[in-house]
């Protein structure tokens, strides 16, 4: 019987209003509603004493979508304590300690722990025509609160564009030449229809960076910290190209330098090459939202793997050359050629067929 048919049959047999909240948190997960399917799932749990494996192990999913890593982990603890050899549980552990070990990596907290100056505050503007707007300008960014955040969790945040400013502008020898307008949005309790990112989407850059975030409160700075670096590189990558860049390296560049690649990804690439699953570069060249879903993951991994490649041959120098080459309009063949030695053939996990 399949794992599915096993958890429908499981399921009969629960409080019919327990159900009906467990139902709910499914939907409310698929529409990225993550903090409304955590409370349908544990009021579903408070109404049924049945124990059942599966619920725990799909409240951790939704858990780790927040950022909830410990509470994620515990959950799953319990689905495993319920049923040791259940596959869907040992996975999920392993993905989110990986993840958990990553974007805790990316930041230290303890230099996160200094209170904002008073001269923060007086700099910080609150919207009276919008609800829970804030705003805080400086001579790097213009940065829009849409959603209200506390003010320390505000000066962290201010903190990471400054670093995210001074670290990728050393890394790809660009430096913004005005303010870069950055909105943070939290994408708790508002419609998917009323959205301005797509569901599988937290950030994008259009000019501007918009970064979005589904919290119960302030957003995990881990997670908006690579998010924030992956937009960021977007930005540098537009203005050293002219826009010229093909996609599958500024993608490329922007996963891979925004956090480094968890371990079930690198899996997940080397099945994609063991069964000669890799995308074709007409695919990477495309705009990753026209990507079937089911491939997109698949994308961003192999284009990371292609420039951490290039980067681990060359080093940044020769990226630096490489953008900028870009933007005079010479094809990309070519320009890997002269700056990389390379022709596109030669560059593993990419896929010239």
């Amino acid at each position: 019987m399949s794992p599915f048919l096993i958890k429908t049959v499981h399921l009969r047999h629960t409080n019919s209003l327990a159900l009906s909240h467990f139902q709910q948190a499914t939907l409310c997960y698929r529409q990225a509603c993550y903090v409304e399917a955590i409370q349908h799932y544990l009021a579903g749990l408070k109404l049924d004493a049945t124990q059942h494996h599966y619920i725990y192990a799909d409240l951790a999913k939704a858990y780790e979508m927040v950022g909830e890593w410990d509470t994620a982990l515990a959950c799953l603890d319990i689905a495993l304590r319920l049923c040791p050899d259940s596959p869907t549980a040992l996975r999920r552990k392993a993905r989110i300690l990986d993840e958990k070990a990553c974007y805790d990596s990316l930041i230290c907290l303890d230099d996160l722990r200094q209170p904002p100056p008073q001269e923060f505050s007086k700099r910080l503007n609150f919207d009276t025509t919008a609800r829970a707007q804030q705003r805080i300008n400086s001579e790097i960014f213009s940065l829009t609160c849409h959603s209200e955040i506390r003010s320390q969790t505000l000066w962290n945040i201010c903190q990471l564009i400054h670093r995210t400013y001074a670290e990728l502008g050393e890394i790809l020898g660009y430096y913004p030449l005005r303010p870069v307008p950055i909105s943070i949005k939290n994408t708790n309790g508002t419609a998917v229809s009323q959205r301005s990112l797509p569901r599988w989407a937290s950030g994008c850059y259009d000019g501007s960076i918009h970064l979005g975030y589904c919290a119960a409160g302030d957003p995990v700075l881990g997670i908006l910290y690579a998010l924030l670096r992956h937009e960021w590189v977007h930005l540098l990558v537009h203005h050293l190209t002219n826009g010229q860049c093909p996609v599958w390296i500024n993608e490329g560049l922007a996963q891979s330098i925004a956090r480094p690649m968890f371990q079930f990804e690198r899996f997940n690439l080397q099945q994609a090459v063991e069964k000669k699953q890799l995308l074709p570069i007409d695919a990477l060249n495309k705009p990753f939202s026209q990507i079937p879903a089911k491939h997109r993951q698949l994308a961003y991994i192999q284009s990371a793997a292609i420039v951490e490649y290039l980067v681990q041959q060359s080093g940044y120098s020769k990226i630096r050359d490489l953008l900028h080459q870009l933007s005079s309009g010479i094809p990309v063949g070519p320009v890997i050629k002269q700056t990389f030695g390379l022709t596109l053939k030669d560059i593993p996990f990419l896929n010239i067929s």
